[in-house]
């Protein structure tokens, strides 16, 4: 296994820095008390008293009449509607047609058609637990600033789309499932509203770029940049997805139990206190926390777990030996050790940090320096990795990708329903990330999360940046040494600024 940068060996500095740490965990575990007791009185108070489960009930009949009611959204937001999608695209809606929300913001009066700047469209696929709301702010300053047309939307079940069907058998969406219902909202705004068919710019947020990726092994062609907004690895998923799939799900059906008492609605008021002005002000806050107090919002999110795990299982078989997950202990010390294009520091939440560029760098990183492509021993590397591109689709492996055929091969995590059917056409990622042009934010601050992201999967996080980027015609990577996954994506001016470099890189190609 692959080791973090070492520490001084001094033993007197050693012996000091176990002290310190050692008060810090008795000063944690102090914390972690009394947070659980004020919490559990907290309980006690509002379940026993009434308040809590009154106070609910009055908020959830007025989301629905008020925040979350479809009508008065399309009302008040025109820029947004409902599409339509037959029962075929996606399974898990068990063969029934359903509605999902789409949020579609260009400048007035302009189709794509006569676009003068000549900007490819921008589409938001959600990460997990998110929804259109969450990056508004994104899509709003892209218009407004730059004069994008963006498309956000909503997948079945998550935020203001339709919830899974009442005769509803529990089986989580596949990869194959939320690629198809992706490829449907992309057709939809071209033929009806873009009135052209362009490439387009992918912003996948943590499990968007997951959903992007699985998009394009099965509808190669479509993506002309690829935003990778800090996705998460499949070695993350695979090294801890029994853990990581069990604790999400449990969690989420806690919440669930617990959300006639009220403790979520507060507890996601708390939690998005601080990202509020992150936000922006196309929704109220109101609608940010009650799509998150829903049924449809705990159901939904326990099951896109197992999605997102289909999702980087297609993506790993369409990368064949290149794939991270199938690297030996030496090329992936290469692959992490490559250095970024540049290391970020910034903070537009809570307490701001305007942009600067550092050489500092994280514990996560390996060794005392990066190696740069121009390295002897990473040019060797470069050209023996490179040959490994898997180039059609007959190359594809696709028992890696678990799939959903009779006797699929049994998955690290027990039963599972993975990606595609048997007769599925599975692109190969190499030959389309040639053509692509490539941006990665990754987030490298694992403070506190050291016992959810080991330090094995942080290696192939870094690894699996720089998989994209020499698989790229025209890739960048950006490291965050000072911001966490749960915060990158509130730098808003960041993601503009960038997506708007990646439109001149893709007009130049």
């Amino acid at each position: 296994m692959l080791q973090p940068i070492k520490e001084s060996s001094d033993e007197n500095h050693f012996g000091f820095r176990r002290v310190i740490n050692l008060l810090l965990g008795t000063f944690k575990i102090i914390i972690g008390l009394f947070v659980g007791l004020a919490f559990l009185g907290i309980f006690l108070l509002i379940t026993i008293t009434g308040i809590g489960p009154l106070v609910e009930y009055y908020q959830s009949k007025r989301d629905e009449k008020e925040a979350l009611n479809h009508d008065v959204i399309l009302q008040t937001h025109p820029e947004m509607f409902l599409l339509d999608i037959p029962g075929g695209v996606n399974k898990a809606s068990g063969g029934m047609a359903y509605r999902v929300m789409v949020r579609l913001t260009k400048q007035p009066g302009l189709d794509d058609a006569n676009n003068a700047a000549n900007l490819p469209p921008v589409i938001f696929p959600g990460g997990l637990a998110s929804n259109l709301m969450t990056m508004s702010r994104h899509q709003d300053d892209l218009t407004k600033q730059h004069g994008f047309t963006v498309v956000n939307f909503d997948r079945l079940g998550v935020g203001l789309s339709d919830p899974y069907p009442s005769s509803f058998n529990h089986q989580p969406p596949s990869a194959a499932d939320v690629a198809r219902e992706m490829n449907f909202i992309m057709t939809h705004c071209e033929t009806n509203i873009l009135k052209t068919k362009r490439k387009w710019i992918c912003v996948g947020g943590s499990m968007g770029a997951n959903v992007a990726t699985a998009f394009m092994t099965l509808y190669p062609n479509r993506i002309g940049g690829f935003f990778n907004l800090d996705g998460l690895p499949h070695a993350f998923l695979q090294i801890q997805c029994k853990k990581f799939l069990k604790d999400g799900k449990m969690v989420m059906n806690l919440m669930r139990k617990l959300r006639c008492t009220g403790l979520p609605r507060l507890a996601f008021r708390m939690a998005l206190q601080g990202a509020l002005p992150v936000l922006g002000s196309a929704f109220t806050t109101r609608q940010l926390i009650g799509v998150m107090c829903r049924d449809q919002f705990f159901v939904t999110t326990g099951l896109e777990y197992t999605t997102l795990m289909s999702c980087c299982d297609l993506e790993c078989a369409a990368w064949g030996r290149q794939a991270t997950t199938e690297c030996d202990d030496e090329s992936l010390r290469l692959l992490a050790s490559l250095a970024p294009n540049e290391s970020v520091v910034i903070n537009e939440g809570k307490g701001i940090i305007p942009r600067s560029v550092t050489t500092n760098r994280s514990k996560s990183e390996l060794g005392s320096s990066y190696l740069s492509r121009q390295d002897d021993e990473f040019i060797a590397f470069e050209e023996k990795f490179l040959s490994l591109a898997l180039k059609y689709p007959d190359d594809v492996n696709k028992t890696k990708t678990h799939c959903n055929w009779p006797t699929p091969p049994r998955h690290p995590i027990g039963n599972f329903v993975g990606g595609v059917e048997s007769d599925t056409t599975i692109y190969p990622l190499a030959s389309q990330f040639k053509t692509l042009v490539v941006r990665i934010m990754c987030a490298r601050d694992y403070t506190g999360l050291e016992r959810d992201y080991t330090q094995d999967a942080r290696n192939h996080a870094a690894a699996r940046c720089s998989l994209h980027v020499l698989m790229s015609g025209n890739g960048k990577v950006y490291y965050y040494p000072h911001l966490s996954h749960l915060n990158l994506w509130q730098q808003v001016t960041e993601v503009v600024a960038i997506t708007l470099e990646m439109s001149r890189a893709i007009q130049e190609c």
